[in-house]
């Protein structure tokens, strides 16, 4: 089955890290949510066949929404597509969205799955990042949130200037405290448009060395692994039947479709991108057209190097399912490579698949480049 992606690209204000296509002008909302409807009509009369079982609102921060105007999408997207009635619907948000909102209306408009931008658990961490919450508000609506859901997720950033390893300890044993299902711990990136990278080309900060944030990702995996967690993509650790099933479909080369501006979609192959301006977006779709900005169909060699990039970065490389896509055999095929990466301990085999260990998921763009 197929997911669909929806764009909110609304924050109250921009991290300064974070490089997504976002806007702070809120007062734009309503006519956006016009216009998404529309594209959603649109296209339910050329892919209103597909099945779908997913649905992921990000962003942006999608919790600035009111749980009404989710409520409308959803029954929207039900009314036009083939989605599946126990579909995963996940909602990203931030902590202080919920001062004063009541996490469980969101349930009750159809959300399942609930992703909190919470990146830490240390206050002079967050200042760093420039969040709007703080640690201990933060902990007290997960817990809230709790009560209302069972799939939650913790984004947790890592490899910040001058941490130490016991500083990410810390904010990984306090999510693990929290007992959440799923965490997604990334590095910390420095975008080129972003603040971040700004202050790091004037050298008012040090990026960690590649050895500093090997060794952080190495802790990483091995504390969330030790605590019961499923290391199942690069960075995506989950307990058993809880991972990701929409952003499963990214690296298991499913179909899927966005709406909003800089969403992108695939299906059958076929690849195409919306326009990262809002305002050209609400241009379009007010006089019928779809606002795609790019579309191409992927040549048989690119389509089998991006799903082995993908398949390496999560579960493996599926034997039965490469061989409908391409026809041959994947083991015959690249031989050599896979040889050379089960010798030196970067991967492993099974009767179904091949797969990164931990020690290659730490290299995985590396190995990739190199193999494949």
């Amino acid at each position: 089955m197929s997911g669909i992606y929806i764009h909110i690209p609304f924050c109250n204000r921009r991290c300064s890290y974070c490089d997504f296509y976002l806007i702070t002008n809120l007062n734009v909302t309503d006519k956006y949510l016009d216009s998404l409807k529309k594209e959603i009509t649109l296209y339910a009369s050329h892919y209103g066949n597909i099945k779908f079982n997913t649905i992921f609102f990000g962003g942006g921060t999608p919790s600035v929404l009111s749980h009404k105007k989710f409520e409308e999408i959803i029954n929207l997207l039900y009314d036009n597509f083939d989605l599946s009635k126990d579909s995963e619907i996940s909602m990203e948000a931030n902590p202080e969205d919920f001062r004063e909102k009541n996490l469980n209306d969101y349930g009750k408009a159809g959300i399942n799955r609930i992703s909190f931008g919470v990146q830490s658990f240390i206050d002079h961490e967050l200042k760093f990042l420039t969040r709007q919450h703080t640690a201990s508000e933060a902990e007290l609506i997960i817990k809230k949130a709790g009560e209302s859901f069972d799939n939650i997720n913790l984004d947790i950033i890592y490899s910040l200037p001058s941490q130490t390893l016991k500083d990410i300890e810390f904010s990984l044993s306090k999510a693990v405290e929290l007992k959440v299902n799923h965490i997604s711990a990334y590095t910390l990136t420095y975008e080129e448009r972003t603040p971040l990278y700004k202050s790091l080309q004037k050298n008012l900060l040090v990026k960690n060395t590649e050895n500093d944030e090997g060794d952080f990702y190495n802790f990483v995996s091995g504390k969330l692994r030790s605590e019961g967690y499923v290391h199942y993509e690069v960075s995506n650790f989950a307990k058993e039947g809880y991972q990701c099933i929409h952003n499963l479909k990214y690296w298991e080369y499913g179909g899927y479709i966005g709406f909003g501006p800089s969403s992108h979609s695939m299906i059958d192959g076929v690849r195409w991108n919306n326009f990262r301006d809002i305002i050209r977006y609400n241009n379009m779709l007010s006089e019928g057209i779809l606002p795609v900005e790019e579309k191409s169909s992927l040549t048989s060699g690119q389509k089998k190097l991006e799903y082995i990039m993908l398949a390496l970065r999560s579960r493996g490389v599926d034997f039965e399912k490469y061989y409908e896509l391409f026809g041959n055999s994947f083991k015959t095929e690249y031989t050599c490579s896979v040889k050379e990466l089960l010798k030196h301990g970067f991967a492993k085999n099974t009767e179904r698949k091949f797969y990164l260990t931990d020690k290659g998921y730490s290299i995985a763009d590396e190995i990739i480049a190199k193999y494949f």
